[in-house]
């Protein structure tokens, strides 16, 4: 009369046995992968991961920012008048300055502590090198942005009560300030699409040391 509950239970026991010896197994591999990884990297795994978490934020914010750049500037072309988009850049260049800036450095430091860690190679002496220029880029880049303000300042002086725009139009006279203003504005393109190569072969590069 008991035989069906008793198989029942013992069924229940021997499938409780199995997934709890599943658990086990689980852990177990899960412990050795975190040792193989802090014996990999030489770096606890709680402060890896911290590194892992900022790198990500600080290439977020930077990547992110960029795209917002682009976007913005294409709009603003549309809807502003050149001098209120010169006003605008100005502003928004110095804040986005604030913020991008120490999100770059960041990830850089975070970044090169992972990348010592992981062993160099090949890779992270591509990873430095690109990260080397892209900085160089950067220190242009800025120097170029405020060459450009003083550039359009002098066209607007020199075109009376007209205004000039990034792509180098003047309204009035002025037509050497205006070959300077096309001519910086051409250079302010190439390094803005310069940055944004090398900050994406950065990520392109990182991705492979996780390969």
């Amino acid at each position: 009369m008991f035989d069906l509950p008793l198989a029942v239970i013992g069924t229940a026991v021997a499938g409780t046995a199995v997934a709890g010896t599943a658990v086990a197994d689980t852990a177990v591999v899960h412990a050795t992968a975190v040792q193989a990884a802090d014996a990999a990297t030489g770096l606890p795994t709680p402060l890896r991961l911290v590194l892992l978490a900022l790198l990500i934020l600080g290439a977020a914010i930077w990547i992110g920012g960029m795209a917002a750049v682009t976007v913005l500037s294409l709009v603003s072309r549309g809807t502003l008048e050149p001098t209120a988009r010169t006003a605008l850049f100005r502003d928004f260049g110095r804040r986005y300055l604030g913020v991008a800036g120490p999100a770059l450095v960041v990830t850089v430091i975070c970044g090169a502590v992972l990348l010592i860690a992981r062993g160099w190679d090949g890779l992270a002496t591509a990873i430095v090198v690109v990260v080397a220029a892209l900085i160089v880029a950067l220190a242009f880049g800025v120097r170029q942005a405020r060459a450009m303000r003083r550039l359009r300042q002098a066209a607007q002086a020199a075109a009376g009560h007209g205004s000039v725009d990034e792509d180098g139009s003047v309204d009035g006279d002025g037509d050497s300030a205006r070959r300077a203003v096309t001519a910086g504005a051409r250079r302010a393109a190439l390094l803005r699409a310069t940055i944004g190569l090398l900050s994406a072969a950065v990520f392109v590069l990182a991705i492979c040391t996780a390969a």
